[in-house]
């Protein structure tokens, strides 16, 4: 294990996009974790449209605190454990930081369930965020039904892309708009 942790901080809250200065990118020592926590290295981060606004705003989370580390929906391995529920070693998912290494517990970290044959790493971009995004927009509120036609904006992107196979999957003629 390194001796280093970096780590990018909010310094600003954006204005818009993102501008130099809103984010820093520091080296700090590794927290070592306490009773009850966990210490997780970093092997996926989920870079998602949610990021931009927990940087500006409270949503259905608090917005992230100026000077904290990033906030992102994480994929790691639990290097150093003092919870039972997340054992040294195993690959761990939830909400976490942008960060090589980062201290979590049983409140927003689980133990990722096996997904093979489909490795990890590839059922952790689709679960994370974007899947249950497109499933709740386009089951819970769209509620598809055969011979219908959806019309999905944003359609290259990863929510728009699984929502137009949604669609397909229930029958329905999908027409995607991309810019």
């Amino acid at each position: 294990m390194a001796d280093a942790n970096r780590v990018w901080r909010l310094r600003n809250r954006p204005v818009g996009g993102i501008e130099d200065g809103d984010l820093s990118f520091d080296v700090e020592p590794i927290a070592a974790p306490t009773e009850g926590e966990c210490l997780v290295r970093l092997n996926y981060l989920s870079l998602d449209p949610t990021n931009l606004v927990w940087m500006k705003r409270d949503s259905y989370i608090p917005a992230v605190a100026i000077d904290d580390p990033m906030r992102g929906v994480v994929l790691g391995t639990v290097v150093e454990s003092k919870v039972e529920q997340l054992p040294e070693g195993a690959l761990v998912s939830g909400l976490g930081s942008w960060a090589d290494y980062q201290i979590g517990g049983p409140e927003t970290l689980q133990v990722m369930p096996d997904t093979s044959p489909m490795p990890a790493e590839q059922a952790f971009g689709t679960f994370a965020v974007v899947g249950p995004t497109a499933y709740v927009g386009m089951i819970d509120i769209g509620q598809p039904k055969e011979g219908e036609t959806v019309v999905v904006s944003g359609a290259a992107g990863a929510v728009g892309s699984i929502a137009g196979q949604i669609g397909k999957i229930h029958g329905c003629r999908v027409v995607g708009l991309a810019g």
